[in-house]
């Protein structure tokens, strides 16, 4: 896997087909501006391929991801990355399963992510970002990846599963270590699961902590899955760890990147800052226009018969990327989709996918959003990036950027 670069990206190559051929979420010359090199290929044709990472067909339209996302008996999840690693002993739980396996597990999971839960548990989640922005209000200026956008995602997971906050530290470590180190220097899939096990023994421990504390009357994550069934029966220890362990993965990374590319945009537009400070009840029109804008998430999906779309023949076996952020951009599903509108009014982006793999945990992710864009500009109305400052973006499974130094204040705006 490249590493991600900064303003001095690699060249792109010269041709159209040859940047086709060679697309890949890892490609150095994607990292920075992948948008641009995906508008060209959506109007260039619905369905290309790229021969990187063995080979995978790219469906570049909003309906035609949409599509595939309603038909999951034709696009199995079994391979949700491209290239695809086995990083656990088993499927990962429910996000590469299919049919009525899948099914059953998203009835076990469904109820402890509904906004009944994020609403209980809302008070805490707002308190978190509220003693994670006093400290960057004190001292004026911030790197705010770190100090925020990764903190905040990390501090709700830790209270929607009843793990206490004197655990971040030790989650943020393992995650970020394996995420940078661990997954992409792994040479193979035991290397992966290697890596991966501090964290499936982190979340090992969590769970034994609650069975010996007791689950009743408990509304957490990890209480209700110890309470809840599968398929007539108890989830199993490590079923319940290979939940816990996707739901962070699926989480973390892709909140905190949406956080990055948000406060981003908002950075250099101070006209959004005012709005927000000032009528704070349009942020949730705000952060689903901001999420549509500015493209997170991509995953991929395995062909399983054949089928034909736009006179191109998808064979048994292929692999398919979906670009569900991405499809925001699509200008035959959005107006002027290149333009930030509050007043849109369509505003049904696919940025937590569709279909019944859609985000178990986007109900967690959109409060989140919104509460970190009410508090922030309750206490720092005004900022903008520091000056010779330039953010390192990546183009990932979860886009975003690696920093961005903020300087606050209304005097520091360019």
């Amino acid at each position: 896997m490249s590493k991600p670069v900064g303003a001095a990206a690699a060249q792109a190559p010269e041709t159209l087909d040859e940047r086709i051929t060679h697309w890949s979420l890892y490609q150095p010359w994607l990292q920075q501006d992948p948008i641009s090199h995906w508008n060209e290929i959506r109007d260039h044709a619905p369905i290309v391929r790229s021969e990187e990472a063995g080979g995978f067909w790219i469906l570049t339209r909003y309906e035609d991801i949409e599509w595939a996302a309603k038909n999951p008996e034709i696009f199995s999840s079994a391979q949700v990355g491209i290239p695809h690693r086995k990083v656990f002993p088993a499927k990962q739980i429910p996000i590469q399963l299919d049919g009525d396996e899948h099914r059953k597990w998203r009835q076990t999971l469904s109820d402890l992510f509904n906004p009944g839960v994020v609403q209980h548990f809302a008070p805490q989640i707002r308190r978190a970002a509220v003693d994670s922005i006093g400290p960057i209000a004190e001292k004026g200026h911030c790197e705010f990846v770190s100090e925020f956008a990764t903190a905040l995602p990390a501090e709700t997971f830790l209270i929607t599963f009843g793990i206490g906050r004197e655990h971040l530290k030790a989650l943020l470590d393992h995650k970020t270590w394996l995420r940078r180190e661990g997954i992409p220097n792994a040479r193979t899939d035991e290397d992966i699961r290697a890596a991966n096990q501090p964290l499936w023994d982190f979340f090992g421990e969590a769970i034994d902590r609650r069975r010996a504390e007791g689950t009743e009357g408990r509304r957490d994550v990890i209480s209700a899955m110890l309470r809840t069934t599968y398929d007539g029966r108890e989830p199993t220890r490590d079923e319940v760890i290979n939940a816990l362990f996707v739901s962070m993965l699926a989480s973390l990374d892709t909140t905190t990147a949406a956080l990055s590319l948000i406060f981003l945009h908002l950075a250099a537009h101070p006209e959004i800052q005012d709005l927000i400070a000032a009528s704070p009840g349009k942020v949730p029109a705000i952060a689903e226009e901001l999420l549509r804008h500015s493209p997170v998430s991509s995953t991929g999906r395995l062909v399983t018969r054949d089928v034909e779309r736009h006179g191109v023949v998808l064979r048994e076996g292929d692999r398919v990327l979906l670009s569900w952020g991405l499809s925001g951009l699509d200008p035959d599903a959005f107006d002027r989709p290149d333009e930030v509108d509050f007043d849109r009014t369509k505003t049904r982006h696919l940025a937590f996918g569709a279909g019944p793999h859609r985000c178990l945990g986007m109900h967690v992710a959109r409060r989140i959003l919104r509460i970190a864009l009410e508090e922030w500009h309750a206490r720092i109305p005004h900022y903008a990036l520091t000056p010779g400052t330039s953010p390192v973006h990546h183009y990932s499974p979860a886009r975003g950027v690696l920093n961005l130094d903020l300087t606050l204040g209304k005097g520091e705006r360019p």
